[in-house]
């Protein structure tokens, strides 16, 4: 590119023609930087609340990989854990029960049987769990571990019994029966349908009911299989870790990935973020058509100046590159500044929310209005504290989707540079 292209570029982006303003010029990078702005604070936060519900769903229930089935061959499991990219692997079952506490009406539940040195084995469960009384006891056959919210309902505290739904006979003479377990530990994922609804037992090979060893499967009102749950490194290379686990296990067992098991939920999450983008990203298409009005000013403004440039041999590519660089200049300066908010913003977005609350609320008060404004609240949301995820490959795809739209304007409103005949504009200037 030739340097005075670059040079004349520069000149007309930072010095309007003369009785002209810088106004246009600022509106339009300022309306980039809005959006840029918006978009990185909005996906920000959108994916805080994405990443911790997938976190929720993949650490506690479906994992990254299960299959199902006793494996007759116990040195399997070892072959898997060789595995490049496992993290952990281990056992465990899912029972649905009713339980009930000290208040009169049980609950429906769901209990996982995990191995009782599953904190060692996966100390990602420790890390996604937090616990709000007693510990996280597996080693006591007849201790559970129960979520905080179901905890609540039933009205229990650590060291309380609870009765779980049991089933003390065989398939042929079922007879099921209140079995008493003790609470160990009380924990919270900040998952409400996990914290409501779910209990950890100690996974076993047999339970002791009325002095009779039951085996744990089969061993209730229905039969409940086996599930071996793996978890990886890296979540996304779970599809090289399936197809190498499956030239180990036999080939009656089907190995499920991460992707599958929670197709739906995932594909209502990516579709929830795909509309909000798009419903934001309009906000390009609106700055991009101020600018290309803006622009098919700028050019007639400067007829004379192009009229110059053509009769000193400058060739009408060159002079449209010039008004395509300015409109380059523009997207790159407003992407720069709303990126730049976007990510303070999304990263202190708790403090954002109190100081909005705060002045809201303050001139409320200085009105005499009786209401009270919460931005975020944990009772509503049932999280702690807001959390703000802006990956690398997005935030570039949104700085050059700002800076390609105001590109593409101005493109389009250099065309006007191919009808300029310098003889013309010379003529009548």
């Amino acid at each position: 590119m030739n340097q005075w292209i670059l040079l004349v570029a520069k000149r007309y982006f930072l010095s309007p023609r003369k009785g002209s303003s810088h106004i246009p010029t600022f509106l339009s990078v300022l309306g980039i930087a809005m959006g840029v702005m918006t978009l990185f604070t909005v996906l920000g936060v959108m994916n805080g609340f994405q990443h911790s519900t997938i976190e929720a769903i993949l650490e506690l229930n479906s994992y990254h990989l299960r299959f199902s089935g006793n494996l007759e061959d116990p040195s399997i499991l070892d072959r898997i854990r060789k595995l490049t990219n496992i993290r952990s692997v281990f056992p465990f079952s899912d029972m649905e029960t009713l339980i009930q506490g000290s208040f009169s009406d049980p609950m429906v539940c769901t209990l996982r049987f995990l191995p009782e040195d599953i904190l060692q084995v996966d100390p990602s469960l420790k890390r996604i769990l937090t616990m709000i009384d007693g510990e996280f006891d597996l080693t006591d056959p007849k201790g559970i571990v129960l979520g905080v919210e179901l905890a609540r309902y039933l009205g229990v505290r650590v060291g309380d019994t609870v009765k779980v739904l049991w089933n003390a006979g065989d398939f042929s003479t079922l007879s099921p029966q209140m079995e008493p377990f003790i609470v160990k530990g009380i924990w919270k994922s900040e998952y409400y349908e996990y914290d409501a609804s779910w209990g950890f037992l100690p996974f076993r090979s047999s339970y002791r009911l009325d002095n009779k060893a039951l085996p744990l499967v089969p061993s209730y009102i229905s039969k409940i299989p086996v599930y071996t749950g793996i978890k990886l490194i890296n979540r996304f290379g779970d599809e090289l870790v399936r197809r190498a686990i499956e030239r180990i296990v036999p080939p009656n067992v089907r190995v499920t990935s991460w992707r599958e098991y929670n197709r739906a939920i995932f594909g209502a999450l990516r579709m929830e973020k795909t509309v909000m983008m798009i419903l934001i990203g309009l906000i390009f298409i609106v700055v991009g058509g101020n600018i290309y009005r803006s622009q098919q000013r700028h050019i007639s403004e400067r007829m004379e100046e192009i009229g110059l440039l053509r009769a000193i041999g400058a060739s009408r590519t060159a002079i449209q590159s010039v008004f395509v660089l300015e409109g380059a200049f523009i997207g790159l300066l407003g992407g720069g500044m709303g990126g730049a908010l976007g990510l303070f913003l999304a990263g202190r977005i708790n403090e954002v929310f109190r100081v909005t609350e705060k002045v809201v609320n303050t001139v409320f008060l200085w009105v005499n209005l009786s209401l009270r404004v919460s931005l975020f609240s944990p009772a509503n949301f049932y999280i702690s504290e807001v959390r703000a995820v802006i990956p690398l490959m997005e935030a570039f795809l949104i700085v050059l989707f700002a800076v390609g739209s105001t590109t593409l304007a101005a493109f389009l409103a250099s065309y006007k540079v191919a009808s300029i005949y310098p003889v013309e504009v010379l003529r009548y200037e």
